[in-house]
């Protein structure tokens, strides 16, 4: 049996051009901005979870070329 989910609410300051772009994603994708925000955060938490754990990130690009991904 899972846990169910809490939530607390919070309150940002954004630059227009973050905002307009998680409007943008939202909307492309038939998101809630709150949802699209969700998403880039747990984006960001399995970076930082595969970072801390010593993986390295890898995305492959046109021709197949893979290029690691370096954060700083």
């Amino acid at each position: 049996m899972s846990t169910p989910m809490t939530f607390k609410k919070v309150t940002v300051n954004l630059p227009t051009d973050q905002v307009e772009f998680l409007q943008k994603i939202a909307s492309d994708e038939g998101l809630s901005v709150t949802d699209a925000l969700r998403r880039a955060i747990n984006t960001e938490k399995f970076f930082v979870q595969h970072e801390r754990a010593g993986h390295k990130i890898l995305v492959e690009g046109s021709g197949q070329r893979i290029r690691e991904v370096v954060r700083s």
